[in-house]
C-alpha cells in the first residue's frame, strides 16, 4: 500500500514537473539555448469586453419611469397583432394550458385600502366568465376577447394560460388597453 502511494506521488510529480516545462517553455523544448530568449512585460492589458448590440441599445434608452408600467412577460416585446394573440393561444392549448380572460380598469397595482406591508389592491383582476376550459381553437377564445373589449372598452385585457393540475398561471399576456394607457 504504501509502495503503490510512493509511486503515485513520484508519477503525478514527474507530471506536474513536465507541465511547469511545457508552460514555462512553451513549445520550444528542443530549441537552441540561443533561440530560449525570455521576454518579460509589466504591461497589463485590459481584459476585453463584451457588449452586444441589444446592451448598447439599451445603455442608451431613455426611460420615463412613470410611463414604463410593463405587463407580463410578453409585453417587452412589440405589440402582438391578432394573429400572434391567436398564436399564443393555440401554444396554450396545444400544452394543455387553460385559457382564461381577465381585465382591469387601472391595470396596476396600488394602495388605496391599506398601508400595510405586502397589501396591495388591484393585484387581482376581474376574470371575464368562467376559465374556457373546453376551448379547442384559438378563434373562440379571440371571439370572447373582442366580446369583453366591447363591454370593457377602457379596461385591459389579458389572456392567462392555467395549468389545472399544478394550480398555476404558467404563462400571460395584454391583448387589450385603453386607449391613452400606460404600456
Amino acid at each position: 500500500m504504501k509502495l503503490s502511494l510512493a509511486a503515485s506521488v513520484i508519477a503525478n510529480v514527474a507530471l506536474c514537473t513536465a507541465l511547469v516545462c511545457l508552460v514555462t517553455f512553451g513549445g520550444r523544448l528542443g530549441a537552441p539555448v540561443a533561440s530560449r530568449t525570455m521576454a518579460f512585460s509589466r504591461t497589463v492589458t485590459p481584459a476585453p469586453t463584451f457588449r452586444s448590440a441589444v446592451a448598447n441599445a439599451y445603455c442608451e434608452e431613455v426611460v420615463d419611469p412613470t410611463r414604463n408600467v410593463r405587463y407580463e412577460t410578453m409585453s417587452y416585446m412589440p405589440d402582438f397583432n391578432e394573429r400572434d394573440q391567436e398564436a399564443q393561444v393555440n401554444y396554450m392549448i396545444r400544452n394543455g394550458l387553460i385559457p382564461c380572460i381577465e381585465f382591469d380598469q387601472q391595470g396596476v397595482t396600488f394602495r388605496e385600502n391599506s398601508r400595510m406591508p405586502n397589501y396591495y389592491d388591484g393585484r387581482y383582476w376581474t376574470m371575464w366568465k368562467l376559465p374556457m376550459f373546453g376551448a379547442t381553437d384559438a378563434r373562440q377564445v379571440m371571439q370572447e376577447v373582442r366580446e369583453c373589449q366591447r363591454n370593457n372598452p377602457k379596461a385591459y385585457i389579458r389572456i392567462l394560460g392555467f395549468d389545472n393540475i399544478k394550480q398555476v398561471q404558467c404563462m400571460g399576456f395584454l391583448v387589450a388597453k385603453p386607449s391613452g394607457g400606460y404600456y
